[in-house]
């Protein structure tokens, strides 16, 4: 059986993206008389005002942007940027006729920003955007290393402020709430599978931490010299890069190998390299 080509893959899961994008704003979002933060939000806004479809509106305010994309971030990106921005209008008018009913306005929020959160993670996964506030996250992620939930946070803010004046501080709340929402899992989308942590270990049984480490954990571990100077003594630090899930069985380890060794644990964003991601790719190694 043949594989499915790559671009054919990623495409399909712009497109799959672009259905929970669409189905949030469209089944949860509007039905609930809610708002978005980013240019989602202005465009759920100018739809109450106007009553024009919310992708019509997001797919005329998104032209300047792409426009300006197509001279900092290339023509690949913008012909899949536009891609996506198609995909979310077409999503967003599929999904019109089926307006979700919630028990409760918080409800809506936090499944509308689970939704459009995770439909704008996916995309940005495969190197599409769904535009609007997208283009602006990813530029600043790949140019300074500011996270997308950062980046979204300051300009949701401007949005929600509007919002806040324009229709009052009960649907401003709500608002925050989904927009809150949907950067976190935009964050956690794009960076949380690579996300780990770095331990940097001082034992005077280091030989044998590396090795309970490197049988029980899977991991490798970095041998170098370290001098105190507090003691004066000279003593190993082990350099050990581990997943979220493994700091625990980690510091059992090296609890019943020395119990007096010092351990320090630092978040790491991204890590790449044997046994986590490849460098230039998001599949694991």
């Amino acid at each position: 059986m043949r594989r499915v080509p790559l671009w054919l893959r990623a495409y399909l899961q712009m497109a799959a993206a672009s259905a929970l994008v669409g189905f949030g704003i469209s089944s949860l979002i509007v039905p609930a008389r809610l708002a978005d933060g980013g240019l989602i939000g202005v465009s759920i806004a100018l739809h109450y005002l106007t009553h024009l479809g919310v992708g019509t509106l997001y797919t005329a305010m998104n032209v300047p942007l792409l426009a300006w994309a197509w001279r900092t971030q290339g023509l690949r990106f913008v012909w899949r940027t536009g891609v996506g921005v198609a995909m979310v209008s077409l999503a967003s008018a599929a999904f019109a006729p089926l307006r979700l009913s919630l028990p409760s306005t918080l409800l809506a929020a936090l499944y509308g920003g689970l939704c459009v959160g995770a439909g704008i993670g996916g995309m940005l996964r495969v190197g599409g955007s769904t535009g609007g506030t997208d283009i602006l996250a990813r530029h600043l992620y790949r140019s300074r290393g500011i996270s997308y939930s950062h980046t979204y946070l300051v300009s949701d803010m401007v949005v929600l402020g509007t919002i806040a004046v324009w229709v009052g501080l009960p649907a401003a709340m709500y608002a925050w709430i989904t927009t809150n929402v949907a950067g976190r899992v935009v964050s956690y989308v794009v960076e949380g599978a690579r996300r780990g942590r770095l331990a940097l270990i001082i034992t005077h049984e280091a030989t044998e931490v590396s090795r309970r480490v490197s049988r029980e954990l899977s991991r490798g571990a970095t041998r170098l010299r370290g001098h105190g100077t507090w003691t004066g003594e000279e003593r190993p630090l082990l350099l050990v890069a581990v997943a979220d899930r493994q700091v625990v069985r980690l510091r059992t380890i090296v609890a019943e190998v020395d119990p007096r060794a010092f351990v320090v644990l630092l978040p790491a964003t991204e890590v790449f390299g044997e046994g986590f991601f490849t460098l230039g790719g998001d599949g694991q190694t």
